[in-house]
């Protein structure tokens, strides 16, 4: 009998240590930094679409009206780039879904002298899908959808919402069981390129 008693003991801690060590975290912090996004596109595409739309009723107008008319266009632009703050949660090995909060501001200056700055803060339902994960390196995609809303800072207009989303296919990660690096490619509020770390528990 004390064999027996021995025996299931032995076995009980033998499965909790195994089971102890193929415990993966299921909580995911990453904190991120991205370029060539959606907000900078929206931007980029009213630069441009200014230049042009000014162009044509300055041609219009000097049609109608001869003389100096001569409308403000966009002269300088810049943007700070992406900022993301992120949660996971792991349903299984495969799929972790929670969310992202971005923000990003773009500026410039008109022509005329005044000079411009817009918010873009955006809230996102994400899921992450990985391909596999191994001791020091994993790769994995990720979808994003939510909702953006465009703020100008210095004219204090209404805020314009507007869909949030980001897209990656290819995504990798690299370091240890608790803290990775990674580096993440795709299209929308974060970026053509994302990188940043994570912190999993």
């Amino acid at each position: 009998m004390k064999r027996l008693l021995t025996l299931v003991a032995l076995l009980i801690i033998s499965c909790s240590v195994c089971l102890a060590q193929t415990d993966e975290s299921r909580h995911e912090i990453s904190v991120s930094y991205g370029y060539i996004t959606l907000p900078q596109a929206i931007d980029f595409i009213g630069t441009v679409g200014g230049k042009l739309l000014g162009g044509l009723l300055v041609g219009i107008v000097d049609v109608i009206t001869p003389g100096d008319t001569e409308y403000p266009k966009r002269i300088d632009n810049g943007g700070t780039g992406s900022l993301s703050v992120q949660y996971l949660y792991s349903l299984n090995r495969v799929i972790k879904l929670g969310g992202t909060v971005c923000y990003e501001n773009t500026w410039g200056e008109w022509s005329n002298g005044n000079n411009y700055m817009v918010h873009y803060p955006a809230i996102m339902a994400t899921s992450k899908f990985v391909w596999f994960n191994r001791e020091h390196f994993g790769m994995y995609s990720k979808l994003s959808l939510g909702l953006m809303l465009i703020l100008d800072g210095v004219n204090g207009d209404k805020p314009i919402p507007m869909l949030a989303g980001q897209a990656s296919s290819v995504c990798m990660e690299f370091g240890g069981k608790t803290l990775r690096g990674f580096l993440e490619t795709g299209w929308g509020n974060q970026g053509l390129i994302n990188f940043g770390v994570k912190f999993s528990f």
